[in-house]
């Protein structure tokens, strides 16, 4: 919060550096004041933010969010679908780290190796789709429909991680990166200014930053201070 209101901190991530940024609201119109969003190409790894698919070049859904609304379904439902599909994605994750630990270079499946996989994944989709017809009660059969449809919809998005292997199974890198923040609030709550918050999030993108680079963190911050003329570490 800031003074009360809600307010957002957003965290980009790769292996080389974090960026996290304030944010008022969660608009499109925000998003597109950040210029590494605007000038990214590339694929993105997001929890099926569907405001992100305005950035980038290809998108991939976290696959380790979707197992967890799987698992719901299968206690809120008690369907067998989600169970199997569940399944069908730890036989993925595991086909693809074979085949990396078998041949580094390799890039990702081939069409022709997808085959059999994309077709087990619509088969338990459609099956999923004649056991909605029986789910009961109705909050629960509309939440499951929700579901099937974005699996049907989204179904390139989340295989992408076959199709190319430097695409992560998940976003679990920025979810870790992000529980700085959470500490944060923990803590102290939220903010007094909307300046105060940005301050906040330019100094984590510089500590966590040298981290991951595994550099001194306070000979960093010392080097950014010593600088004759100021330097743009990010945008």
């Amino acid at each position: 919060t800031v003074d009360g209101k809600l307010a957002y901190i957003r965290n980009i991530s790769n292996e080389q550096a974090v960026r996290y940024y304030f944010m008022k609201n969660k608009s499109l119109e925000e998003m597109q004041k950040i210029s590494l969003l605007a000038s990214f190409v590339g694929a993105f790894v997001h929890d099926h933010e569907t405001t992100l698919y305005h950035f980038g070049t290809e998108h991939g859904e976290c696959n380790v969010h979707l197992l967890r609304y799987l698992l719901k379904n299968t206690e809120e439902c008690a369907a067998s679908w989600s169970g199997q599909l569940s399944t069908l994605l730890f036989e993925m994750k595991q086909a693809r780290e074979r085949a990396i630990a078998q041949d580094p270079t390799r890039t990702g499946f081939s069409d022709a190796e997808m085959t059999e996989f994309v077709h087990r994944y619509d088969e338990i989709v459609y099956f999923g789709l004649q056991e909605n017809n029986m789910t009961k009660p109705g909050w629960a059969k509309r939440d499951e429909r929700a579901l099937l449809n974005r699996l049907l919809k989204y179904k390139e998005n989340h295989l992408l991680f076959m199709r190319r292997f430097d695409v992560a199974f998940s976003n679990n890198m920025s979810e870790r990166d992000l529980r700085k923040c959470k500490n944060r609030q923990k803590m102290a709550g939220g903010f007094r200014s909307d300046e105060g918050g940005q301050i906040f999030a330019n100094i984590l993108s510089v500590v966590e930053t040298a981290k991951r680079q595994k550099l001194n963190v306070f000979d960093t911050i010392l080097t950014l201070f010593l600088q004759d003329k100021p330097i743009v570490l990010f945008t």
